[in-house]
């Protein structure tokens, strides 16, 4: 098998989402599922809701958007909630450990996957980190101005990047984690619940303040700035699109529910409902308590370093400006905590399938992933003393908006190339898949081409008249980057419904294939169908992976060997099997042929399927692309090694220990 091959081989889309199949799903015998809804939700609101409010609406109010910040919230809501319909149905498709590095895996192949886990990697386990140095500050502020003591100076020295402050809250995170999900859980409820109330406090005491005159005008005029040592136009409408951009990233943390899905009760119905539990909820919080600021103080005044404590100090309420930054101080790190909670599971799902070693995949007696944690928590920890954060957020940010562009991009090539009810993967033939992917290869193109002409040639262009240092580059954004946007724009589109009607024609497919399922002959075939496809396995193979070759005669008869000494109760099914239902192969020759059409139509009813694809995804990857555009130059060429990394340990490692790897060996002593 070539290199290229072996580096975009997919595992076979399976759906799983019966209470049966999720019993049988690969993580159910080793971690337990103990997530319930509520659970989910307080992962999800305690990872975005306050990391965004405390840290960037005071931002966002004064140099971007004014009282017109709202809407910023609102519409980086939307964006997010058009991803987050990927993040449901492929979850629900997928409810497994691992989220978008799970997803890539079975939609785009192994190398898209291990790339898709680095990318996580930034996400959770160094933005924790980074979070806890950022907590650090706080911490060392609140000190200062609460109670009048300083630390001291070896555990934050003003001239060095130690900061032990950091190291200790991400040591102590590490402990509570090496506890187990219950004690995570538990800690994650309490404190999740505890930043809902500080935030309900800035709500409603802001609003007893509000004062209709600070929120005029609502929509500043459009006017020049200066952000990062570069001239930006901010106010305006263009300065509500750059308030929509800063503050997409206070709703980071909605994906990390899917990170645990292999762990959630019930997944195909908890986890689309504590995705957009955790989207409403915090963009309902964030633009309350925005509202509330801007009403509290002039947009004009706001600190953005501490624009809520400022604000009640600036009406007379000190009392609440305490209190406000001391529910911040004790509720900020559950951010790094949740993040480097679903660390773990992220290499937990790589090593299961041989990117990393197998020493990240072991789980204990008591179903934690306790080896994976102590080593990730021991790197997290030196990350969090040592390095210093400030030059890397943006770097972070660029990989977070990467892998949800690949989230959505798995969900696009998984609609319109394959059957998500009735049908197995392995029918499909791999060359049916090749104009679709290069469709959707295409918009990717396209649309990031788009994107970045409108958001540096339209949206963030400084006029002419406001400066007198002009580049090459601005003048080509200023003359012809309008018209090049607007070309590729139309490329996208043309593409994009393209999609649709491939997608279009794959659910008329499926639903006639489905039809015929239905027939007593067409169950039949189905069930012989799945019989023979199983005998055809591999030995070794039976946890879901997809043959890429044909094996041999011998390796078929060792097959048949073992199943006929087996108990048939203990059969389980192979890596081709149907995926239209959840039982195996020797239950569905058992059942009457009544029972296989319950069972279809109990997985459909209970799947979520997202709507308005392929266009919620489309414009949530050119939104994202938007995004990616508005990042300086070093974050990018930082996020180019860090994809290079990947691939260099893909190539020298990985590939020699991964599923397809050992498919290619069982095919190769097949042939000996």
């Amino acid at each position: 098998m070539n290199a290229f091959r072996l580096a975009f081989w997919r595992k076979p889309l399976r759906l799983e989402t019966s209470s049966h199949s999720v019993q049988q799903s690969e993580d159910a015998p080793e971690m337990e599922r103990t997530l319930g809804l509520f659970d989910l939700i307080m992962i999800g609101i305690g990872g975005t809701v306050g990391s965004g409010v405390f840290a960037t609406a005071g931002l966002i109010a004064s140099s971007y958007a004014g009282p017109a910040a709202t809407l910023s919230w609102l519409l980086a809501g939307i964006g997010c909630l058009l991803s987050g319909l990927s993040f449901m149905e492929l979850a629900c498709l997928i409810p497994s450990a691992g989220s978008t590095y799970a997803y890539a895996y079975h939609a785009l192949g192994e190398l898209p996957a291990l790339i898709a886990g680095f990318l996580l990697t930034l996400e959770y386990g160094v933005s924790s980190a980074g979070g806890a140095r950022s907590w650090s500050d706080k911490l060392t502020q609140w000190m200062d101005s609460q109670l009048g003591v300083q630390g001291p100076d070896w555990m934050k020295p003003k001239d060095a990047v130690i900061d032990v402050y950091a190291g200790l809250l991400m040591a102590g995170i590490t402990a509570i984690v090496l506890c187990g999900m219950q004690a995570g859980k538990m800690v994650v409820n309490v404190v999740t619940m505890t930043k809902i109330t500080v935030v309900a406090f800035i709500i409603v005491f802001g609003l007893a303040n509000f004062s209709v005159d600070r929120i005029s005008p609502f929509v500043p005029d459009q006017s020049v700035v200066e952000v990062n040592g570069k001239e930006t136009v901010a106010f305006g409408w263009p300065g509500v699109l750059l308030g929509a951009s800063a503050s997409f990233y206070g709703y980071i943390g909605y994906d990390e529910v899917c990170c645990l899905a292999g762990e959630a009760k019930d997944p195909a119905r908890n986890i689309p409902r504590a995705v957009v539990g955790t989207i409403i909820g915090a963009a309902t919080l964030s633009i309350l308590a925005t509202f509330s600021l801007v009403g509290m103080q002039k947009y004009t005044e706001i600190d953005a370093e501490e624009s809520y404590g400022n604000a009640f100090t600036s009406v007379g309420m000190d009392w609440a400006a305490s209190f406000v930054a001391t529910g911040e101080v004790l509720t900020m790190p559950i951010t790094s905590f949740i993040g480097f909670m679903a660390q773990p599971r992220v290499q937990y799902a790589m090593a299961k399938d041989g990117l990393l070693p197998a020493a990240f995949a072991e789980v204990d007696s008591k179903g934690n992933l306790f080896r994976g944690t102590l080593l990730c928590g021991v790197g997290v920890t030196l990350l969090a003393v040592f390095v210093p954060f400030h030059v890397l957020w943006n770097f972070i940010s660029l990989g977070i908006l990467v892998a949800f562009n690949l989230t959505n991009s798995s969900l696009l090539l998984v609609r319109v190339s394959s059957s998500t009810n009735a049908e197995a993967d392995e029918a499909e033939d791999a060359s049916s898949k090749r104009p679709q992917g290069a469709m959707i290869a295409g918009y990717l193109v396209s649309s990031f081409i788009a994107a970045f002409h409108w958001q540096k040639g339209v949206v963030a262009t400084v006029p002419l008249s406001a400066t007198t240092d002009v580049s090459i580059f601005d003048s080509y954004m200023r003359t012809l980057g309008p018209f090049v946007a607007a070309l590729f724009t139309v490329i996208a589109i043309a593409l994009m419904f393209a999609l649709s009607d491939a997608e279009k024609k794959q659910t008329i497919a499926s639903a006639a294939a489905k039809a015929k399922s239905k027939a007593p002959n067409g169950a039949v075939e189905i069930v012989l169908s799945s019989k023979k496809q199983e005998d055809s396995c591999k030995a070794g193979c039976r946890h879901r992976s997809r043959s890429l070759e044909d094996e041999d005669n011998g390796i078929k008869d060792e097959d048949d060997a073992k199943e006929s000494q087996q108990d048939p109760k203990d059969r389980t099914p192979s890596s081709g099997a149907t995926v239209g239902s959840s039982e195996s192969d020797e239950d569905k020759i058992e059942s009457s042929l009544s029972s296989h059409d319950d069972d279809e139509t109990d997985d459909e009813e209970s799947t979520f399927r997202a709507p308005f694809v392929p266009f919620a995804p489309c414009v949530a990857i050119f939104f994202n692309w938007f995004l990616f555009a508005q990042m300086d130059g070093m974050s990018v060429l930082l996020i180019l090694v860090w994809l290079l990394l990947a691939v260099a340990v893909y190539f020298s490692y990985s590939r020699h220990h991964s599923l397809a790897f050992q498919q290619t060996q069982y095919h190769q002593l097949a042939q000996n």
